[in-house]
């Protein structure tokens, strides 16, 4: 594994987790005015998580091993 599929799942994971967290804080904010700015980071979170997804997903494709005829 390489160090960009490390750092791509862990940033992934961190700004998912975060992501959740921000929007059920905009989803259960009290006031009438203030909570958007929740709802704007989790958005943007969810968005970080999703290109770190695309990133490592991505760098796996058609990278087949080779079969030998003989195996």
């Amino acid at each position: 594994m390489k160090i960009k599929d490390v750092l791509a799942v862990i940033v992934g994971l961190a700004a998912a987790g975060g992501a959740i967290y921000y929007f059920y804080k905009f989803v259960t904010h009290t006031e009438a005015e203030g909570g958007h700015s929740l709802g704007w980071i989790s958005l943007g979170l969810a968005a970080i998580a999703f290109v770190c997804g695309l990133v490592y997903f991505l760098g796996h494709v058609n990278k087949e091993e080779e079969i030998h005829i003989t195996q």
